[in-house]
Formats: structure tokens, C-alpha cells, sequence
């Protein structure tokens, strides 16, 4: 044996009880994981036993060539040690914090402007302070608690090559060994609320279930335990990946790979696998399943550090306590066969009674062995979703299944969709989601491209959780709701009722949903608005609209912030399919759409409808219109857009438009192809059909002609056919006229578009579809009217004399 071995021996026997010590690999000896010690680098084993003096100077005294330092654990393990490792500027250290550093025990190495100091931290401050690494400060030095340091033997060397190999030296009394300076302290706190410390796991030594828990409360637990578990550096793979399955096994999200990247970033001996600026924990999370390994490892492992669970606040350590006993009484207490579970839950939700149905799902949860009624209806959830078994299939399936986009509101909201509308307080968000819920709940038609395009009529679910029932009321009847709308209202509405929202999906079998505010329906979440968890519900809603209950529209409405995005995490924006912005008009809108009009900017579609705008009005009666607004370029007054010139021309053709005609026509240009998308563009949303002719050149073929959807041929087939009027006279077809028809049978006009900027038409040749009637006039008898039919009276008048009818028209609504 050699001096220095002999020497590093009697080093330890002196070393003082109640430390946890570890050997220490030579430099360049090869560990367990078949990678080489760097010098630093503990027995294995010291990761999980305490060894003492005599335990160390055993393995040091069998292996001495691979055994030449020695080192000791800091924190919880060695009541409290805590190491100041000062890498460079010790000389400024000590200008500035000389006087608290005296007195400690200190080691030294050959390295130049460095030392290690040894202080203790008070019991009290245990859960409470946390380590510093060496770039955290740029002071040119890292604080140590709960690693490892070595405190005597060889020195490896600096990692730069600067500083040559040599030997750590030792000064001071081990068994008198200060309470760390009060700045020193400080940092440590201070560092402690900054985010996720060191972490460490060995395996399962009991099985917890932490299903039925809040995902952010169980994300807490897991960061508390890794603050006070050491990291066991590059020769502990095993042990680092068993860190990622315990945290996967309750936490398989980005939140849980977030957490173990964090504790395994900060272990220095970790750099190199980060150098390269990639995650080393991504792939391997990729792979985790659920195992044997839990949290219950890392609990125990926390326990090794600070016994008694000190590392948890008293709070938490309440919710692992009762965790624990829940699992021990469920093991012993659950009788109920899976399947018996699901038929018994299935057989509840037919109860008329929420109250009762509430009661009895949380005790049927309960002798099922769960903890609350929540955990059991997203294990029926999830029943319901396997037995579809729809969820796996080949792309050929895919393409075979009777899916298909459609639009309750042609062009603007599709359906299944899901669109957020999001603007600050009292700018009209809500008023605009009543509003269209009136044009669906009636069946009134809607001002798209600067024309009237026909909806369907349906019924409406508004789930507030946002407003008082006297809000809602007053609200309603500013738009002339009645009793007679088939809109139904359901108040405090959480977003977190999956298994209810399908039940009344099912039952109701609304057109249109309506859900507002996205935070007022989210106040049992355990997640703030800035997290991705907090728009779970909303990716949920996307997911399965369509698929669990029947395919729906689904308006969110959600507050600004104050910079005028949407509040919260960017998740929010991703899981929805169109995002609409409401605001103010500015000073030069106002002058053009008057300041009691909101502007709705489309600022995501998945349908192409981004960039596009609304305006929501309020009327000279105080009630509301909305209508697409349509922008004109400013050198030609025409839409700028292929698509919106292509409908324009559909729009002005009373018999319609081939694609060969469309691209013949001067004024609507675009090349064959662009065209042929536009037309497909345009079909797909709902504002254009088409029917299948002989073409009118090439025999034995086809050819598709193309006609504009507009709400004027909703009438057509009530109207009794005349013959065709031997003379067509052109007029300017009138803009922003409408039908409303109240459940009464009675008929109301919709007013014109006064905000809007008309699109300047060609003139036009009366619609093929329309009725032969006068002009419009509101009749008890009369089922509907069109501004742009026409009769051989109307061939009779002038243009001026047409002209003055159209302007005394709109005058009337004004």
C-alpha cells in the first residue's frame, strides 16, 4: 500500500460519526456502468447506504489502487452539512465575506484561487434551502446540499486542463464545524423557490395510486421530493432512468418529463449529455409504461434524506398519508368486478335526478375502491371510448368512414368545430355568442361576402359560468329572445363534467354550443391559465366532438389580456379551430362603422378563413346585428381574393357558372387551376353548389355548373312557377336584406348593412330561383320575399324610378 493510501486511511479513521462518506473512484477506474470516473465520482452503493468512517476505510483498504479519496454527502443525510466549493476568485470571496469564513473547516487542493468550506445548516431550515450550481451565480463558486463533495485523497485535475493533478488537502476541526453565514443561508432559500433541485430513485418499495388526484397537486408532491434527493452523476443510469419511470408512472404528461429534465440538468456530472443543447431524458420518456416502479420509490428515497417526510409541507404530507391508507383499504376492501363497476355506472346516468345520480356515483365510486365520483366517471369515459374502438385504424378505414366538414353558418362556423372568441371585459363578447346563437335558433340568414347566405335552424346549449341568471336574462332580451327559441340555458357549468356534457350533447341534440367563459366554467381546475394541463378540457371537447356525442359547434368565449391576445397558455390557441379577436374599432374605423360597432378579426382558422373580420352592431332599437365585413382593395373597390372574386361573379349569375365560363370572364381572372380550387374552396364551406349538365360542346360528357348559395332561394320551391318574362331587366341587386322567421309564423325584415362596405356588383339579371312577386312587402300571407326577383311589372319601371324604391327601402331601416 502506498504512503498516500496510507495517509488517506488515517484521514478517515479520524473522521467523525453521523456523516454520510463515500470512497471515491480514481481517476480513469472503471465503474459499474462501464463508463470511467472522472475523479469525483462515489461508490455506487454510497448513493443508497450511509457508510461510516469504518465502512469507507474497508473498501479503501481492499482496493487502494482504485480507492484514493474520500468524500461526503451534504444535507439531510449529514445533519445538515452544507460545502461553499469556491472554484475561482477566492481571493474577492474573501474580501468581501472574509470574517464569516473563519473558523470553518476548509479544503484545499492544488488549484489556484479555490477551497472548499464546511458549514452546517440549522434543522429548522432543512425543507427550506436548496443547492446553487456554479453558473447560477457567476460568482465563481456552487453550494453543495444534498451531493456529494470530496473532502481529502487525489485530485483529478481542473476540467479545463488548467489546474494539474494533485491531491485535496484538509484544515480544520471536523467536529466543530460552524453554522453557515447568514448570506450564505440567504442564497440557499432564496434558490429554493426557484424551481426543481437534484433528484434520485432506486425501486418500487410500495405501490401508490395517485389517479383520483389533482395532476398539479401530484406534480407538487414530486417536486418537493426531488429537492432534497441527490443526483448520482454519470455512473448512475440505472438510477436516473428509474427517476423517469417513478415520475412517468402518476405523471406521464410534458409537465412530468418537464420535472425530471430539471433535476437531471442541474447534476454536474450530467454536462456532457446536455453540451450538445438536446433533452438526453425525451427519447428515453417516449418508452416508459407503467411498472413496478412508483412514487413510492422516490418517497422512499426522500425518506433517506430527511426522515420523518420533512421534505413535505404539512399540507402535502396529509395528502400522501391519506393516499397511503387509501391504498392499503383498497386492497383489502374492493370486492366489485370491473365489469359490475360499469354496468352499475352506466345504469346511473338514466337517473332523471342530478342530485341523486351524483349521490350514487360517489358511492358506488367509493365501494369500488375510488376515491370520489370524478375518478369514476373518467374510468367510464374511457369505457366508452374503447368500446368504439375507432380510435387505431389504417388510412384506408379512414377514408372509408362517412365523414364530412360542414358548415352551420356557411363559411364561418363549422361544424364539428370549435372556435374561441376572446376580447377584455365588456367589449361584447357575450352579446356576439347571443347573436349568432338568434341567427341559428331561428334559421336567420347571415351576411357572408357582403351577401345573405341561408342557415339552418337548430337548437343552442349555452353552459355559462360567467355571469348571474339576471345577466343573462337582460342580455337575452336585448336581442328580442323569447320563450319560443329553442335555446336552453344551463348555469355554473364546469368544464371538467365530461360524462354530463355527453349525456346532454345526446339528449338535447344541439346545432350550436355555446360555453361562457372558458375560466369562469374552469374554477375546479388545479391548473393557473398559464399551464398546458389547463386546456385539457378544451383539446377533450376537439377531440371527440363528433366521435363520444353528436358533431356540434362549440363557441368558447375567453377573456384578453392586456396586451389583447387571449389569456392563459398558448395551448388554448392550438386545441380550438378558429380563434376570433373582438375589439374596439379604432379612430378611423369609427368615422367608417361608428363607435358602437365591435370588430371581430378571424386570427386562426384551419378552413382559410384567417384574416378575415366580423362586425357586431348595435342598432338604433338597441339590438344587435352581425355580419361578415368585407374589404375591397383600394385601387379597384373589387375583393382582392380569388375565392371572394369568383363568388362575387356566382352571386351576379342568375343561371349560374361553368369553371370554363368563370375563367373566360374578364372580371374575374385567375388562372384554370386557381379557379378550380376556388370553386372547391367555396363549395366546402357551404357558399356555393353546383349540378351536373351536358356540356354544352362535347357530346357524351359532363360539366358541373356552379351556382351561389343565398338565402333568397330558401323561398323558391313555396313559390308557384309563372313564365319566364320576355324582357330581363338589369337592376342593382340590394344589399344586406334578409327574412326572420319568428315561431309564430309572423315575418320580420332584417335590416340592411349599413357598416358594411358593399361590394360594387355588375348588374345582374333576376335570379332563375326567385319569386314572382312585386317588390317586398311584409304580408301576413306571404311566406317570403327577395330584392332581387323580377316580374314584368318591374321591366315597366325605370332605372331611376328602381333606384329610388332600393334607397327608400334601406331609408326604412336606417
Amino acid at each position: 500500500m502506498s504512503q498516500k493510501s496510507q495517509e488517506l486511511l488515517a484521514f478517515v479513521h479520524q473522521l467523525p460519526q453521523g456523516g454520510a462518506y463515500a470512497p471515491i473512484y480514481v481517476k480513469g477506474a472503471h465503474l459499474h456502468s462501464g463508463k470511467e470516473s472522472k475523479g469525483k465520482t462515489p461508490l455506487e452503493k454510497s448513493h443508497h447506504v450511509v457508510m461510516g468512517p469504518g465502512d469507507v476505510a474497508l473498501q479503501i483498504a481492499r482496493k487502494p489502487v482504485v480507492f484514493q479519496a474520500v468524500g461526503v454527502f451534504t444535507g439531510a443525510r449529514s445533519n445538515g452539512l452544507v460545502i461553499l466549493d469556491v472554484d475561482r476568485n477566492l481571493a474577492r470571496l474573501k474580501k468581501g465575506w472574509g470574517n464569516t469564513l473563519n473558523g470553518a473547516p476548509v479544503v484545499t487542493s492544488t488549484k489556484s484561487n479555490a477551497a472548499k468550506y464546511l458549514f452546517r445548516v440549522p434543522e429548522a431550515l432543512w425543507g427550506h434551502v436548496r443547492g446553487i450550481g456554479l453558473s447560477d451565480t457567476g460568482a465563481g463558486y456552487e453550494v453543495l446540499w444534498g451531493r456529494q463533495g470530496v473532502i481529502y485523497g487525489a485530485y483529478p485535475g481542473s476540467s479545463d486542463g488548467k489546474a494539474p493533478e494533485g491531491h485535496y488537502g484538509f484544515e480544520g476541526d471536523l467536529n466543530n464545524i460552524p453554522e453557515a453565514p447568514e448570506w450564505l443561508l440567504a442564497e440557499m432559500r432564496d434558490a429554493s423557490g426557484k424551481g426543481v433541485s437534484d433528484g434520485g430513485f432506486i425501486k418500487n418499495r410500495k405501490a401508490l395510486d395517485f389517479s383520483d388526484r389533482d395532476p398539479g397537486e401530484v406534480a407538487e408532491i414530486i417536486q418537493s421530493a426531488l429537492k432534497v434527493i441527490p443526483g448520482q452523476g454519470a455512473g448512475s443510469r440505472d438510477q436516473w432512468v428509474k427517476v423517469g419511470m417513478a415520475i412517468h408512472s402518476e405523471l406521464p404528461t410534458d409537465l412530468g418529463l418537464t420535472l425530471w429534465s430539471a433535476w437531471s440538468a442541474e447534476d454536474p456530472e450530467y454536462s456532457d449529455d446536455w453540451s450538445k443543447g438536446t433533452n438526453p431524458c425525451e427519447e428515453v420518456w417516449k418508452s416508459f409504461k407503467r411498472g413496478s416502479v412508483s412514487l413510492g420509490t422516490l418517497f422512499w428515497m426522500a425518506d433517506q434524506q430527511m426522515p420523518g417526510r420533512l421534505w413535505l409541507s404539512e399540507d402535502l404530507r396529509k395528502v400522501v398519508a391519506d393516499v397511503e391508507g387509501d391504498t392499503t383499504l383498497r386492497i383489502r376492501n374492493v370486492t366489485i368486478s370491473y365489469a359490475e363497476v360499469i354496468k352499475r355506472a352506466k345504469e346511473l346516468q338514466d337517473l332523471d335526478n342530478p342530485a341523486e345520480m351524483a349521490h350514487r356515483m360517489n358511492a358506488l365510486a367509493l365501494e369500488a375502491g375510488y376515491r370520489d365520483a370524478g375518478a369514476l366517471e373518467r374510468l367510464l369515459i374511457s369505457q366508452i371510448q374503447y368500446e368504439q374502438r375507432d380510435d387505431d385504424m389504417d388510412i384506408g378505414q379512414l377514408l372509408e368512414k362517412d365523414l364530412t366538414l360542414e358548415y352551420l353558418i356557411p363559411d364561418l362556423m363549422p361544424s364539428p368545430g370549435v372556435v374561441m372568441i376572446h376580447g377584455a371585459g365588456g367589449d361584447g363578447k357575450s352579446m356576439t355568442a347571443w347573436t349568432l346563437a338568434k341567427h341559428v335558433a331561428r334559421g336567420l340568414p347571415f351576411s357572408i361576402r357582403g351577401d345573405m347566405v341561408p342557415v339552418k335552424q337548430g337548437k343552442v346549449l349555452i353552459l355559462n359560468g360567467d355571469q348571474s341568471e339576471v345577466q343573462v336574462k337582460q342580455q337575452m332580451q336585448d336581442l328580442d329572445l323569447n320563450g319560443n327559441d329553442p335555446i336552453r340555458v344551463v348555469m355554473g357549468w364546469d368544464l371538467n363534467w365530461y360524462l354530463r356534457f355527453v349525456k346532454m350533447i345526446q339528449k338535447h341534440q344541439p346545432s350550436l354550443v355555446i360555453i361562457d367563459s372558458i375560466t369562469g366554467c374552469s374554477r375546479g381546475s388545479a391548473f393557473d391559465e398559464n399551464r398546458k394541463e389547463f386546456a385539457g378540457p378544451i383539446y377533450w371537447l376537439a377531440n371527440n366532438n363528433g366521435r363520444l356525442f353528436p358533431a356540434c359547434t362549440i363557441l368558447l368565449v375567453h377573456h384578453s389580456n392586456k396586451s389583447g391576445g387571449f389569456r392563459g397558455t398558448t395551448a388554448i390557441r392550438d386545441a380550438v379551430d378558429e380563434v376570433w379577436s373582438l375589439r374596439k374599432p379604432s379612430e378611423k374605423e369609427v368615422e367608417e362603422i361608428g363607435f358602437s360597432t365591435r370588430v371581430i378579426r378571424i386570427e386562426k382558422s384551419r378552413t382559410g378563413r384567417g384574416g378575415a373580420k366580423l362586425l357586431l352592431k348595435m342598432l338604433e332599437d338597441l339590438t344587435f346585428e352581425l355580419k361578415d365585413y368585407v374589404e375591397m382593395t383600394a385601387e379597384s373597390a373589387t375583393p382582392a381574393s380569388i375565392v371572394d372574386r369568383v363568388l362575387t361573379r356566382l352571386r351576379v349569375s342568375p343561371t349560374g357558372r361553368t369553371q370554363g365560363e368563370l375563367h373566360s370572364d374578364p372580371q374575374c381572372g385567375g388562372s384554370v387551376v386557381a379557379i378550380r380550387k376556388a370553386l372547391q374552396r367555396l363549395t366546402a364551406r357551404g357558399l356555393v353548389e353546383s349540378a351536373v349538365e351536358p356540356h354544352p360542346e362535347k357530346k357524351g360528357t359532363k360539366v358541373n355548373r356552379y351556382f351561389a348559395v343565398l338565402s333568397r332561394d330558401m323561398c323558391s320551391s313555396k313559390c308557384p312557377t309563372t313564365p319566364k318574362s320576355s324582357v330581363e331587366q338589369e337592376i342593382v341587386v340590394g344589399q344586406g336584406v334578409g327574412v326572420s322567421q319568428h315561431s309564430e309564423g309572423d315575418l320580420e325584415a332584417s335590416k340592411p348593412s349599413q357598416s358594411l362596405r358593399s361590394v360594387e356588383l355588375p348588374k345582374v339579371v333576376g335570379h332563375q330561383k326567385a319569386c314572382p312577386t312585386t317588390l317586398p312587402s311584409v304580408d301576413a300571407d306571404s311566406e317570403c320575399w327577395d330584392t332581387n326577383s323580377v316580374t314584368p311589372q318591374e321591366t315597366e319601371r325605370s332605372k331611376a324610378e328602381i333606384d329610388t324604391l332600393i334607397e327608400d327601402a334601406r331609408s326604412f331601416w336606417s
